[in-house]
């Protein structure tokens, strides 16, 4: 079975997004800053009401905390989104509208991009990663192989080839950025 298709700034983007999100120091990165920055509204609210005698003040400093706690998660989304897009063109510009060729052999993947060839044991396969638009190829190495759908005419084929070589299959079919 051979593969060959086009990385664009999506699909790195997409890849960078899920990754994001399945880890756990950003889940709680992001609940952090919802939270601590929601409590510091409301303590100071809370003081300058104490302190002047004048809820107005008070009760405007943490109104802002509550409207933050309501609107961090549409913040952070975009936010976080921004960040990946200017990380994949700083970093992944070479890279990318570039043609990869994953080659599946008996026992490895052959991968070739514009720069460098390998060949992957089979057993360095960890899992298979299923998005809406994408597949990821998670190696034990912790590097990932991000293979867009549309580049693909069989994917039974392909599920059924890698999960042979021992990877775990994960249907993330209903993920979402968010």
């Amino acid at each position: 079975m051979k593969i060959n298709y086009l990385l664009t700034n999506l699909d790195f983007l997409e890849y960078q997004l899920y990754t994001s999100s399945k880890s756990e120091s950003q889940k709680k990165k992001r609940f952090r800053s919802r939270y601590i920055v929601f409590i510091l509204y409301t303590l100071i609210g809370l003081y300058f009401a104490y302190k002047n005698e004048n809820n107005s003040i008070g009760g405007i400093i943490a109104s802002l905390g509550l409207l933050w706690f309501a609107f961090y998660p549409m913040y952070a989304k975009w936010n976080y989104k921004r960040h990946f897009k200017k990380h994949i063109e700083e970093n992944y510009k070479n890279r990318i509208n570039k043609p990869v060729e994953i080659d599946f052999d008996e026992n490895f993947l052959n991968v070739k991009d514009f720069t460098s060839e390998s060949k992957i044991n089979g057993t360095e396969l960890k899992e298979l990663i299923e998005t809406k638009d994408h597949f990821f190829i998670k190696l034990t190495t912790g590097l990932s192989l991000i293979i867009p759908k549309y580049s693909i005419e069989n994917q039974t084929k392909l599920k059924k080839r890698v999960t042979e070589f021992g990877a775990e299959y994960i249907d993330e079919l209903n993920w979402e950025w968010k």
